[in-house]
């Protein structure tokens, strides 16, 4: 037993060393390293005040996964996602291979590739109708795209078929499909109105509405895909797959008078092309809606609430930082733990905890600045911006990961490192701001001041030069312990430091 003891203690000694030797470098200049051996390690938690804060807005282009669907739960109320896209021919003079007079519809579908996935109960259908967006609504890539997921685009003409929501099993859009000469999976199909196809089909003209991208777009400004407010479930959608796209299906009359023949004809979005994710909040009778920001950090809520952009995200602050004694800082991490509503414990919305980022909030020039020295930036692999790299992220510590809570029950858990940034503080570097807890998607941003420019929050694309998000919109949420209450979940900043002796 003696020599097992032994060992632990020359253990305890080398991990303590090589700590104490990573950090030499960056904090030995200021003095902090204590002149003589026998440093002494502590362990201690501070008091933090925690509030959710606001609601950040988002941007969702068409090169990232958009949201469709209708979902709703007990804490954060509703969402209603819709689709707003553009699709033309593949060609300009576009024209069918025989004179209007020999064309007969037989089906106009607009199919959407799906990203495979079902967020939320997948046993309760969903339900959709198809509009013509308003030929006189502000939309088009030179049109102020990409949108905010707030901006509402007005809407024309419903162009499903007889005018009924295509009602739509969620497990569906992941089962494979045969149609004529179309058999793949991952689809969400809906059939729209005859006199639509016709209007395509036999109306438009190849010196006309299909001369150029620009005429078809005059004529047919797109569509809006509109979800029924029934079922529980959200899915993504990949608007540049090849899956996305409009087909009308006809027959024509051979040239040569002998019989008709089948064919069906594409239409699918291009660079030019427009979209929009229009994704609405109804907080009305959700738990959410009696938690109302009141600009106080000194008073703490019992759980604050993040989800993913377009949705809330809450604030920290750390006053105990200030009365903190002259320290080297070992390891400083923020632990936020799950605290679900029991009511919506089962539910999708507590499954699917979003990958969080933080990041301080700059009272003086009203923005948020990246913790540098603790999320590194790296180039972007379009070559002209920087993006948080992955080791980085990694090392902050996004991700959620199962932790079994005091009652033995499952829960998700985040340890945010921020050991650099807490360091930082006690130096006098940077100043104790605020800190800002959210879940970041596509086109997020954050004020990097080593770069004096944004950094944008993501993973680097291996097969593009655009950015994989850390969220899909609106599909992560999640309530978590507040900085009161149950004392084994509440929020907490948890630090390994030696203090410092000072003359």
């Amino acid at each position: 037993m003696k020599q097992k003891l032994t060992w632990i203690m020359v253990l305890c000694v080398i991990g303590v060393a090589a700590c104490t030797k990573i950090i030499n470098t960056e904090i030995g200049a200021d003095g902090l390293i204590p002149p003589v051996d026998g440093v002494k390690v502590k362990d201690t938690v501070i008091n933090v005040f925690a509030k959710t804060w606001g609601f950040d807005s988002a941007k969702v282009p068409i090169q990232e996964m958009n949201i469709l669907g209708y979902s709703q739960n007990n804490t954060f109320g509703k969402t209603t996602a819709s689709i707003n896209i553009q699709m033309q021919p593949g060609i300009d003079s576009f024209h069918f291979p025989v004179s209007a007079d020999s064309l007969q519809l037989d089906s106009v579908v607009l199919v959407l590739g799906t990203g495979g996935l079902v967020y939320g109960d997948t046993t309760q259908n969903l339900a959709f109708r198809v509009f013509e967006i308003n030929n006189t609504a502000n939309f088009g890539h030179s049109e102020g795209y990409p949108y905010l997921t707030t901006t509402v685009i007005s809407q024309g003409a419903e162009l499903t078929y007889n005018n009924t929501a295509k009602v739509v099993p969620p497990l569906s859009t992941k089962d494979s499909v045969y149609n004529y000469l179309d058999t793949t999976k991952n689809q969400l199909r809906v059939r729209l109105s005859n006199s639509f196809g016709d209007r395509l089909l036999k109306d438009y003209s190849f010196n006309h509405e299909y001369q150029t991208d620009s005429t078809f777009r005059s004529a047919f400004k797109g569509f809006q895909i509109v979800p029924e407010a029934t079922g529980n479930a959200l899915l993504p959608i990949v608007l540049t797959s090849n899956n996305t796209k409009l087909a009308i299906y006809y027959r024509y009359t051979k040239a040569d008078g002998s019989g008709l023949d089948t064919a069906i004809a594409y239409f699918r979005p291009n660079g030019n092309s427009a979209s929009s994710n229009y994704i609405q909040k109804d907080r009305n009778g959700a738990e959410l809606s009696a938690t109302q920001p009141v600009g106080d950090l000194n008073e703490s809520d019992n759980y604050i609430y993040v989800e993913s952009d377009p949705g809330v995200y809450s604030r920290i602050s750390l006053p105990a930082l200030s009365t903190f004694p002259k320290s080297l800082i070992y390891k400083a991490e923020l632990i936020l733990t799950q605290d679900a509503n029991p009511s919506d414990a089962s539910t999708f919305s507590f499954k699917e905890a979003p990958n969080l980022f933080i990041a301080a909030y700059d009272t003086i020039n009203k923005r948020r600045t990246n913790l540098s020295k603790d999320i590194q930036p790296t180039l972007a692999s379009n070559g002209l911006s920087y993006i948080t790299s992955a080791t980085g992220l990694n090392n902050l510590g996004i991700y959620p990961y199962l932790t079994v809570g005091a009652g033995g029950d499952s829960v998700y858990q985040y340890r945010l490192n921020i050991t650099r940034h807490i360091q930082d503080v006690l130096l006098g570097k940077v100043s104790n701001f605020p800190l800002d807890v959210y879940a970041p998607t596509a086109e997020d941003s954050v004020y990097d001041a080593t770069l004096n420019s944004r950094l944008y929050i993501g993973l680097n694309s291996t097969t593009s030069s655009s950015f994989n998000a850390l969220n899909y919109p609106s599909i992560g949420k999640i309530r978590l312990a507040g900085s009161v209450g149950d004392s084994t979940k509440r929020i907490r900043l948890h630090i390994v430091y030696s203090p410092v002796k000072t003359n």
